[in-house]
């Protein structure tokens, strides 16, 4: 059975999607809603028309969604150009093609870091090397201004900026576009646009531009996978990490009797868990020691800003709520919210056990893999403590190779 009564606007899902991968740039999560910006404000000056407009924004939005690494996303905004651009390009054209509601920005997504002098050369559809093209353009001004938006001083470098742009005309960049940036880019609006307040308002506004669509739950649970795949790309020790969470809880919540629709909701919400995990360095996340009392702060946020990202989709808030606390514990001692006792919902007690279960039968940098027997006993030790549910907790101990082949995701 489906929770046949939702219906979530695709325009808030591409903005969601948006957010969550802006969160990779940890200091600077406005890059792919400028490069959306950038993007549709020159083809509306170009003339093209408005459904092109829509759909560049949204592939500016979504181009960078390949990238889970906040090392890699450091290369991607410090250099023009960079042999390991391709990889991203290919991971985010894999994870849309797919989907149907976003497939047409596939394409775009796959080229969007592609010399204009290669791009010629090759049999793409329609407009797609056009497309793809003014994104790599859209997005390299935004890198080379990004280090002057601080303080305020992009205005006494737009000439530098187009003069480096102008220089790689006809080889990265059509020579139509490098034209048109040269011309509208003379106007100083055109770079205080890119301030990030101005970004903001420009996002709210277009949350409610273009034709309503909405997407049922079948094809939200599909776009939840994405999440999870761009999640769980973060880091090879992560890798199948909130597939396993979703899998297990689903398995438990199953185990204790509840109704199907929640056990939908709840796989769901495994998959959503980690989505503020983006924002953690990877230096933290791949760390070979234990956490210092300033990293494990750091590491903290990240439950919250899953709430962040996801309280947007007003269709599935109980969902948000539930992967925003599978790190509170029954005791009122987990976090960020310390909320324990009867407020502390059983949906998010499952998650937090499953989040353990399967984080231990992981490798991690510092420690390997533990047996089933080993995971079980720290979570009998955490419920004995009130770190976890005693009732979850005798569900895995009843069923122990089922739930360890469940979340290692074995078939």
């Amino acid at each position: 059975m489906l929770p046949a009564d939702l219906s979530i606007d695709l325009r808030q899902l591409v903005m969601t999607i948006a957010n969550t991968v802006d969160l990779v740039g940890v200091d600077d999560v406005m890059h792919g809603r400028r490069v959306g910006m950038l993007a549709r404000e020159m083809a509306i000056r170009m003339g093209w028309c408005e459904a092109d407009q829509l759909m560049l924004y949204d592939a500016g939005l979504l181009h960078d969604c390949g990238v889970s690494s906040t090392r890699v996303h450091h290369r991607l905004v410090i250099d023009l150009e960079w042999a390991g651009a391709e990889e991203h390009c290919i991971r985010g054209d894999e994870l849309l093609a797919n989907f149907p509601p976003l497939a047409h920005l596939a394409p775009i997504i796959r080229y969007h870091h592609s010399a204009w002098e290669w791009l010629v050369t090759q049999s793409l559809p329609g407009n797609t090397a056009r497309f793809a093209n003014l994104i790599y353009l859209a997005d390299r001004i935004d890198v080379l201004a990004a280090p002057y938006h601080a303080d305020q001083s992009v205005l006494s470098h737009a000439d530098e900026i187009r003069t480096r742009l102008a220089s790689a005309r006809g080889r990265l960049f059509s020579p139509e576009l490098v034209d048109a940036f040269e011309l509208i880019s003379q106007e100083e609006a055109f770079w205080l646009a890119m301030q990030p307040e101005w970004v903001q308002q420009y996002q709210v506004e277009m949350e409610s531009y273009g034709e309503l669509k909405m997407i049922g739950w079948a094809e939200f649970k599909q776009c939840a996978t994405i999440f999870s795949r761009i999640i769980d790309a973060k880091s090879p020790y992560t890798e199948q990490h909130s597939q396993g969470v979703a899998r297990l809880s689903r398995h438990l919540a199953e185990k204790f009797g509840l109704d199907a629709i929640t056990c939908e909701k709840i796989e769901v919400a495994g998959l959503l868990h980690d989505i503020g995990k983006l924002q953690i360095p990877d230096e933290i996340i791949e760390g070979e020691s234990a956490l210092t009392a300033h990293e494990f702060d750091i590491m903290k946020s990240h439950s919250y800003g899953t709430l962040q990202v996801l309280k947007r989709l007003h269709a599935i808030a109980e969902i948000a709520r539930w992967a925003s606390l599978h790190h509170e514990t029954p005791d009122g001692h987990g976090y960020p919210f310390h909320i324990g006792g009867a407020e502390l919902p059983i949906e998010a007690r499952i998650i937090n056990v499953a989040d353990i279960f399967q984080a231990l039968a992981q490798d991690r940098p510092y420690r390997k893999s533990m047996t089933p027997d080993q995971i079980l006993a720290i979570l009998q030790e955490r419920a004995n403590l009130g770190r976890a549910d005693p009732g979850v907790v005798r569900l895995v101990a009843d069923d122990l190779a089922e739930c360890h082949r469940i979340a290692i995701c074995l078939e």
